[in-house]
C-alpha cells in the first residue's frame, strides 16, 4: 500500500490513517480537505502527510 497523497510505500510500525480513522479523529474542517475528500474507502495517508494537511487547515482557519 502507498500513501494516497505522496505515494510513500507503507513500512511496518509506521502510523497511517484511513478515512474511518480521519472521520473519528479530526473535525469537519480537516475532513473537508481536498485530499481527504478524494480518498476511497481503501486509501491510506502517511502520518507526515496528515501533519501537512493539518497545518494547511490550521493556516486556512487563521
Amino acid at each position: 500500500m502507498n500513501c494516497f497523497v505522496c505515494s510513500k510505500k507503507k513500512e511496518d510500525f509506521e502510523v497511517w490513517h484511513n478515512k474511518v480513522v480521519i472521520a473519528a479523529t479530526y473535525d469537519s474542517e480537516f475532513q473537508n480537505n481536498e485530499y481527504v475528500q478524494n480518498m476511497s474507502d481503501k486509501s491510506i495517508i502517511c502520518h507526515d502527510c496528515i501533519l501537512t494537511i493539518k497545518n494547511q487547515v490550521d493556516e486556512n482557519i487563521k
